[in-house]
């Protein structure tokens, strides 16, 4: 990557100019979006037409889109699975791809058994492309377009953890990020506030700690990095809680003694510190002037973008991350993808609808309003404002996989479709019949939100069919403690909310088919605990998305203990 003397603004600027060059990619294959597509799928099927898969379903004799529809059947993760097995314990090729496979994401699996996601060398060029490099770009364009000069050189705050974890036959596995960004170890240092040994973890640690302990020590800190908004807020609201000992640490020029680290890697880190009164001192005055004004430009002056996902089940997120940056600093919502394909980026600041990728994957749709679940469409066949269930052939060797996303065509981006995610089919409640999907729930949340003046950090619902009738239990987690006196009348505003989102819902409530909605308020930091706990069995944090619907006995167990308040 970097050859010559590396600074910060070295680094940074290579990133500006990755940036602009990803953005012209983008640009240019969106405008032949449709016959980028069809010769994807062309060459896909051509290069892999001797695997195992590829002779299986005859991808050889396959010249046009509606043969491939009507050769190979649509496929989910268990159709791939043998083959995955064979490929990591037998280190066997050309069973579903001839592209060279570099890495395995971890995906979550039934009973808690991880998917094993194979990636191959196309999908990580296409992750270099439109991941971090994209966002680079966005964000250069949004300074030149205000302020007629790119944003101000300086160093990120990046979640990432990617530790090194290999398969049997010796392939990286994890966070795909981790296997991109691992060339560049030595070059991190100029960018990211993290230490190396931060980014690659090979012991637990207490990483909330290390991350704003490095970061705030910092002043020319100018974005911050995550792959989810979760992942920020988890940050920021760490930092409000324990900011007196953050500086006590930075004045001394030491790791508090009560942080959880091995004692090889504290000598580490220590090295790398020296006492900094004038520092803490300053932030002791911000902080000590409390958090209701924006935190972050006053701790950070140069402080100018931020990247993560932070739209559709994150959006409650994104709220609370405003309260510590105030409204005026840039976000970039960065993408949608999943471990199997990186589908559609954002190409604007701000932007809350994603551009499909013409060269990310062959993608096909299925209305989600037609009874036909088998004829799909192609980026060509779609229409603004409607729903579909989304189909990808990826780079990987999945093939009409089944994501189980649903998304809305917003619009269209020269001939790429413009997608937001809405829901997962596999997430809905119906205990009589109601389908009430997550879109709905997160509408009534936001409605509720408008009604109270509550912010809600995070909410889940639950499914009670062992009362009769059944019920809904909705739990919130409140920015702040809630007036028990008002839980009745809170019950009655998300309950009229939730029908009037989903009118079969309410018609249920109103002819007794259903029992009245339960309300419960979490204890505060739930969530983040949950997180936490997760993290701590293994659980990338990239692979924690929030809880919408409680559907494990795990689940229920740890937020039905963690209850402050309820009405009935």
């Amino acid at each position: 990557m970097i050859k010559s003397k590396i600074t910060n603004h070295f680094f940074v600027e290579t990133m500006r100019k990755r940036g602009r060059n990803s953005v012209r990619h983008l640009d240019d294959a969106s405008r032949n979006a449709i016959e980028i597509s069809e010769q994807l799928l062309m060459d896909i099927l051509k290069d892999n037409a001797s695997t195992e898969y590829g002779k299986k379903y005859d991808f050889a004799n396959i010249h046009s889109i509606e043969e491939y529809k009507e050769k190979v059947p649509f496929s989910t993760y268990d159709d791939y699975y043998p083959y995955i097995e064979r490929m990591i314990k037998e280190d066997e090729e050309g069973l579903i791809t001839n592209y060279p496979v570099k890495h395995y994401a971890l995906s979550s699996g039934s009973v808690g058994v991880p998917k094993h996601i194979p990636v191959s060398q196309k999908t990580l060029d296409a992750y270099s492309i439109y991941a971090a490099n994209m966002a680079f770009g966005v964000m250069d364009e949004y300074y030149r377009n205000t302020t007629d000069k790119s944003f101000k050189d300086g160093y990120a705050l990046n979640t990432i953890e990617a530790a090194p974890l290999l398969t049997e036959n010796g392939l990286p596995k994890g966070a795909i990020s981790g296997t991109i960004l691992r060339p560049h170890a030595e070059h991190l240092k100029y960018f990211m506030t993290s230490p190396t040994e931060l980014i690659f973890p090979e012991e637990h640690m207490d990483m909330k700690y290390l991350k704003i302990r490095f970061a705030i020590e910092k002043r020319e800190v100018m974005c911050m990095f995550s792959a989810f908004m979760t992942g920020l807020v988890d940050l920021m609201t760490y930092l409000e809680q324990n900011w007196e000992m953050i500086c006590d640490d930075i004045e001394k020029g030491v790791i508090n003694e009560n942080i959880m680290l091995p004692e090889e890697t504290r000598r580490i880190f220590e090295i790398k510190l020296k006492p900094n009164k004038e520092r803490a001192d300053e932030l002791r005055r911000e902080f000590a002037a409390g958090f209701e004004k924006p935190i972050i430009p006053r701790i950070w002056k140069d402080f100018q973008w931020l990247a993560a996902i932070g739209t559709g089940g994150f959006s409650q997120y994104t709220l609370k991350m405003r309260q510590y940056t105030g409204k005026n600093i840039p976000y970039t919502m960065c993408n949608y993808a999943a471990s199997e394909s990186m589908m559609a980026v954002a190409r604007h600041a701000g932007d809350e609808s994603f551009v499909l990728l013409p060269d990310g994957g062959f993608f096909e749709f299925i209305p989600m309003d037609s009874d036909d679940e088998e004829t799909t469409y192609t980026i060509d066949q779609v229409e603004a404002g409607k729903d579909y269930e989304i189909v990808v052939t990826n780079l990987s060797g999945f093939y009409r996989y089944k994501l189980k996303d649903v998304v809305r065509v917003t619009g269209f981006y020269h001939e790429s479709p413009l997608i937001q995610f809405v829901y997962r089919k596999n997430q809905m409640l119906s205990i009589a019949g109601e389908k009430t999907n997550e879109e709905a729930v997160r509408w009534a949340i936001e409605k509720f939100q408008d009604d109270t003046g509550l912010l809600i950090r995070d909410f889940s619902v639950y499914a009670d069919t062992d009362s009769k009738p059944g019920h809904y239990v909705v739990l919130m987690e409140p920015d702040k403690d809630v007036d028990s006196a008002k839980m009745p009348e809170y019950r009655d505003i998300i309950e009229r909310r939730l029908g009037e989102a989903n009118p079969s819902f309410g018609a249920k409530i109103n002819t007794n088919v259903l029992g009245r909605t339960k309300l419960c308020m979490t204890q505060q930091e739930t969530y983040m605990l949950y997180r936490d706990m997760m993290i701590m069995k293994g659980v990338s944090p990239n692979q924690l998305k929030p809880v919408r619907i409680i559907d494990t006995p795990m689940k229920e167990k740890f937020f039905f203990n963690l209850l402050e308040n309820e009405a009935e």
